[in-house]
């Protein structure tokens, strides 16, 4: 399973294995805080079922989600970092299976095969991307415009699509409150543009799926 997830795609079967040795599967139910903001984590985790995410505490209590993360993503790496702390919660958005990676084994690890910390540098990289990008967001796009990003995101990341050229589907999708905690709205406000998304053919929902346009989602690549 590791050799198939960033950043360690590149690391040699035999490194992954005195890694592997180190990693336990742990488990985790809805609304569980997995990472503290402002803790040193002890490991790193990959998901492996489910969806965790990633808050960042905002003003009356509310909390943005700054990313979403799926089968394959890992989370709590700025443990390996000296004196790093975790800049976001993670909490689980249902059950969630994980797989936990001893911080001290993650380091020997990265120090032992120089590719793969380069790749965790990419990781990094694109994390902070992702939340520049959600920043920029909150300051120069209306919330459809905002939508529309983060659902081509988590099309991209999460979803596939269902055959060349056709449209994508995202499953299970988030709820409309978390939609509504990763654009910087209220549920009532994203309620009303996934409706006008769908009169326009963007999007349409099947029970917990939801179908998106190829359109929609390459113009946000």
């Amino acid at each position: 399973m590791l050799g198939c997830v960033e950043p360690f795609v590149v690391s040699p079967s035999a490194a992954l294995e005195r890694l592997a040795a180190s990693a336990t599967r742990v488990s985790g139910l809805a609304g569980e805080v997995l990472l503290r903001a402002g803790d040193r984590p002890e490991a790193a985790f990959v998901v492996l079922r489910g969806r965790v995410n990633l808050l960042r505490g905002g003003h009356r209590g509310r909390e943005l989600i700054l990313a979403c993360l799926g089968a394959g993503d890992l989370f709590g790496e700025a443990g390996v970092m000296p004196e790093g702390v975790a800049s976001t919660t993670a909490v689980a958005a249902g059950t969630v299976e994980l797989c936990r990676l001893p911080i001290a084994d993650l380091r020997r690890h990265l120090e032992e095969i120089p590719a793969t910390s380069v790749r965790m540098l990419g990781l990094l990289q694109r994390r902070l991307a992702d939340i520049e990008g959600v920043a920029s967001g909150l300051a120069l796009c209306d919330v459809e415009q905002r939508l529309r990003r983060t659902l081509s995101v988590l099309a991209r990341r999460q979803g596939r699509r269902l055959q060349e050229g056709a449209n994508w589907v995202l499953a299970p999708v988030p709820t409309q409150t978390e939609l509504a905690r990763m654009v910087g709205s209220c549920r009532e406000t994203v309620s009303r543009t996934l409706t006008a998304m769908a009169r326009d053919g963007l999007v349409s929902t099947v029970g917990r799926k939801m179908f998106l346009a190829q359109a929609l989602v390459e113009s946000h690549a």
